[in-house]
Parts: C-alpha cells; structure tokens; sequence
C-alpha cells in the first residue's frame, strides 16, 4: 500500500516541492524586499504553469496592493472611534521599516507577490490570500504580550533612526524577510509576539495554503515561515483550531475589573469628604482633580504641536475622562485634531518615509494626530498622580 504522506524534497535555492496525490505543491521562500526573489517567483510560475498561486497576503494587504488610491478611503475618524489607532500606526511603522530596508536592496516591498499575483492572472489560475487578516495578527500580538514588554518596545521603535536601518545586515536580509528579521530582534523581549507573528501565521499560512490546493500550486510566503510551515505539512489544523487563531483574546477578569478600582477610590475619596464634614478639602480635592488633568493633559497637547482647539478640548476632557477607564482624553483629542487639522493623501504617503524617525512626526498631519493622543493621555495620567496628595487631606480631621 503507497503513503499517502507528501514528499517534501529541495527543489531549488528557496523553492521545496511538495508532492500529494495527483497535487504539487512549489513553496517558494523569498525575502519581501528582494529583486533576486521577484526573479524566482516569476522563474517558477513561468517554469510550472501552476492553476494555483498562493500568497502571503491577507484581503486587506492585497487591496492596497492593488489600490492606488487606498489611502483617499480611509477613515481615521473611524478608526480613533473604534480605538485602532495604536493598530493603524503599527501598520505604518513596520511598513516604514520594510520600505527603509527596501532602498538599500533597491526592491520594493512585496514587489514578488505583486508579480505572482500579475502572473496569476495572466495564466487565468486561482488566487488564495493565504495569510491572517493583519489587524487581527497585531490585536493577537498586543493583547498577548505584557504591559511592560509593549511600553519597552514602543520606546525601542521609536527611539530607531536610520542609523539603526545602516547597522542591519543588509545581505543577509536578502535572504530572509525583512519584518520577521526584525521579529527575531525582538524575539527575546518579545516571545509573545514573536509567537504571534511568526509561529501562528505558519500554522496558519500552510493550513490556507493546504486547503486550496490545485493540481499544480506555487506558494509565495516570506523565507522565515518555510521552516515552520514543512514542519507542519503532515499536521491538520482543525476548523476549531483555524477559528481560534482567528479569535481576538478577551481581556482578562482583572484587566476588565483593575481599571475601575482607581476611579472608584477617588469617587470614593469626595464621597466622604462630603458625607463626614471635610467639605473643605473635598472642594480643594476637586479643584486640585482638575487642575492637574486640565493643565498637564493640555500641555500634553500643547507638546504635540495640537490644535489650539484640541488644547481646549483637552483642558475641558481630561478631568472626566480620567474618571471613566472606557475611554481616555487621548480618543476626544485625536478626534478634534483630525477634523481640524485632516491628515492629507500625502501625509499618509511620507509616513512610510519618515515613520521611522519620531522627530519628523511633528510635522506630519497624521503622525501628529497619534502624538496628540499619546502626549495628552500622558499629562491626564501624570495629573492623576500629582492630584494624589491633595486628597489625601480628605482623611483628615
């Protein structure tokens, strides 16, 4: 009786064949700011004629790959509505990243799915976005990594220069992926997102790319998963376990409950000042409550180089918004600098040249926003503390 296990043998330098039953499967690893894998890719697509080509993009990825107005569609008032502006200026920042590493190799980023994808349909076969959408990835990699580790990484990324970009091994990264070289970087600090980011998508990756085989298929994916995904092709990943890497993880019980404990001891705190005849200082309390949210959330937003409405706006939010854990000053701030000051098609175009470099970020309209909402959430946190020692007096007497 023959095996019906595929054979995996190297076809090539960065291309394995994967025989099943009457099905091969080309999986080609490439490095996404390479000329020499766009080369491959369109080597082995001519080479095969496949009837299938995968890639590792997800729906989102490929229509702003083929979008070339992408950029006048989309809303940011919607996404500070729905608290994905950290996510959104993510995106930015590792495509930044990529783009800068993209001028040393002289290839654009994703320049060999762009050619798979035009091969593809020059040869009328199937297109599969193989990959997990990206907003869930990076949901999936925030909320599994520790409070901590994401503020640390943050300041690591955005204290990177060029010089950073200089020091990178440039060859070698003509091997490899350039964001999951950058992942692996970061891997020490960040087990939990290098999971996220690299071992999840492989399981993910070969599932897709499983499930959608034609009789011939070439699959272009980044080198770094390749080994992840041959280390699983004789694995089948269930529906239920698909629909769990597709799943963004809850908060946790005290994540949900912490938040509130604070805004409830400071309510708590004018409560009894009131109730047991401190009335003195329970006014002085909430003057002191306003006063530091008010003027540290404001010069927050006065650093950011806001607008001098979204410093008003500040001033006015920050007293009651530090009151309430659903939504922070930073969400009412960003929203008034983007209607007053609307982030232009070219603003989202330079940020990919200058997303790397946090001091041009000023003078970016939608960086800007993302510094409005950072500095003033900041200063209303700060005045949460500096506020401390005036309620305290409410226990005196």
């Amino acid at each position: 009786m023959k095996s019906t296990q595929p054979k995996i043998k190297l076809y090539q330098d960065n291309v394995h064949l994967i025989t099943f039953p009457r099905k091969k499967l080309y999986l080609i690893g490439t490095a996404h700011v390479s000329q020499k894998s766009v080369k491959l890719v369109k080597e082995i697509i001519d080479e095969t004629q496949p009837d299938t080509v995968a890639v590792e993009l997800d729906e989102q990825r490929y229509q702003n790959m083929i979008n070339k107005n992408a950029f006048e569609n989309i809303d940011i008032i919607k996404i500070i509505r729905e608290k994905q502006l950290f996510f959104f200026i993510g995106q930015f920042i590792l495509s930044s990243y990529q783009k800068k590493i993209s001028e040393k190799t002289k290839s654009k980023p994703g320049n060999e799915f762009f050619k798979a994808i035009k091969s593809a349909k020059k040869l009328k076969a199937n297109i599969v976005l193989a990959d997990r959408n990206i907003g869930i990835t990076l949901k999936r990699a925030y909320r599994s990594t520790p409070f901590l580790r994401k503020m640390k990484f943050l300041v690591g990324m955005l204290a990177s220069s060029d010089g950073d970009i200089e020091a990178v091994d440039i060859e070698k990264l003509k091997e490899r992926d350039a964001i999951d070289e950058m992942v692996s970087i970061f891997a020490d600090e960040l087990p939990e997102a290098k999971k996220v980011l690299i071992d999840e998508r492989d399981e993910y990756l070969i599932s897709e790319i499983l499930k959608n085989l034609g009789k011939t298929t070439v699959a272009v994916v980044g080198a770094g998963h390749v080994p992840g995904m041959l280390e699983r092709v004789n694995i089948k990943t269930s529906e239920k376990r698909l629909a769990e890497l597709n799943k963004i993880p809850p908060k946790s019980k005290a994540g949900k409950v912490l938040p509130w404990i604070f805004p409830a001891i400071i309510l708590s705190l004018f409560v009894w000042g009131f109730a047991f005849g401190n009335t003195q200082y329970a006014v002085s309390g909430i003057k002191w409550w306003i006063l530091a949210h008010s003027v540290l959330a404001g010069l927050g937003a006065l650093l950011a180089l806001g607008h001098p409405l979204t410093i008003l706006t500040a001033i006015i939010a920050s007293p009651f918004t530090s009151l309430n854990p659903t939504i922070g000053v930073g969400f009412f701030t960003a929203g008034v600098q983007t209607l007053l000051v609307r982030p232009r098609v070219k603003d989202f175009e330079k940020i990919r040249d200058s997303g790397f470099s946090f001091k041009k970020w000023w003078g970016n309209r939608l960086t800007r926003v993302f510094l409005v909402f950072i500095f003033s959430s900041l200063g209303s946190s700060i005045g949460t503390f500096v506020a401390l020692p005036a309620l305290t007096k409410l226990f005196a007497g």
